[in-house]
């Protein structure tokens, strides 16, 4: 993301007047462009923006985290809204021609602000605000706690990694060994790999979403264990040796099972962030 001067910039013309054609003054997003000074007056910005580490970062990644939270979106899918929705850049105070979104300063962003507590502190600070007005309003049985929401957009994330990993790994099968494919395909996959990515269909629920990363998790372990037993050279494509990282990363493999790690990616979970003689947000 580029660095701006000031957290919130002034209103672009182009995108005031998009988004305003587009959706009128009852769109949560607009409203939250409209009031975003009033909404972060209490609001530590020099603590929020901390987290990214570089002089005059903006608010985005903090506000598309709750964005993306609202709307059960992982990363990839967030950065593609900042890209392709006006309300979202109204909100944002964006251009309509400004630069892509970096997906990855989500990830950046969840780590630095777990292990800072002044970063923590002033996150769930802007969640209170964007709660009063009405953002996360749809979001059932959750509570707006920030380290929640922090986790709950990690999962997601890792999810969306993991089936995408497969998904990219049975269309290169599917093109160098489609009748080896057709034998070991289990019958359940092509529903499976077409509707959560091809629908956008990510479970919002912690539990919901464990089930679906084992499953495919138990999916991804063995076509990779049937590739390497034909030994054809398979294994050493770039979307299989792809989907093994990502298991890898994901996954604990003990002598009975698989079980899909802790909440955090590997990225979140690390502790060099964490100011010394200071504890993790609770």
């Amino acid at each position: 993301m580029p660095i701006q001067s000031a957290p919130f910039p002034l209103l672009p013309r182009d995108t005031a007047r998009a988004a305003e054609a587009a959706f009128g003054k009852g769109n949560i997003y607009l409203t939250i462009g409209d009031q975003m000074e009033h909404l972060l007056a209490d609001v530590a910005l020099a603590d929020l923006t901390a987290p990214m580490g570089k002089p005059g970062a903006t608010l985005a990644p903090a506000l598309v985290t709750a964005f993306q939270f609202a709307e059960n979106l992982p990363d990839r899918r967030a950065a593609e809204a900042v890209r392709t929705r006006t309300d979202w850049k109204y909100a944002l105070h964006m251009p309509l021609d400004g630069p892509a979104f970096d997906y990855q300063v989500l990830c950046e962003f969840r780590k630095q602000t777990l292990h800072d507590p002044a970063a923590w502190r002033a996150f769930q600070q802007m969640l209170d605000r964007l709660a009063e007005i009405g953002l996360l309003r749809n979001v059932d049985n959750q509570t707006i706690e920030a380290t929640g929401i922090l986790t709950a957009v990690c999962l997601a994330s890792r999810l969306e990694r993991l089936a995408e990993a497969m998904r990219m790994t049975l269309e290169i099968l599917a093109t160098r060994k489609p009748e080896w494919l057709r034998r070991v395909t289990l019958p359940h996959w092509y529903e499976r790999y077409n509707r959560v990515l091809a629908t956008c269909l990510l479970p919002r629920t912690g539990k919901e979403q464990q089930d679906l990363a084992q499953a495919i998790g138990a999916d991804a372990l063995y076509l990779l264990e049937a590739i390497g037993d034909v030994n054809t050279g398979l294994a050493l494509t770039p979307e299989v040796q792809g989907l093994w990282q990502e298991w890898r990363q994901q996954f604990d493999q003990s002598a009975h099972d698989a079980q899909w790690r802790s909440p955090f990616c590997a990225v979140c979970q690390e502790k060099n962030g964490l100011p010394k003689g200071e504890a993790q947000p609770a």
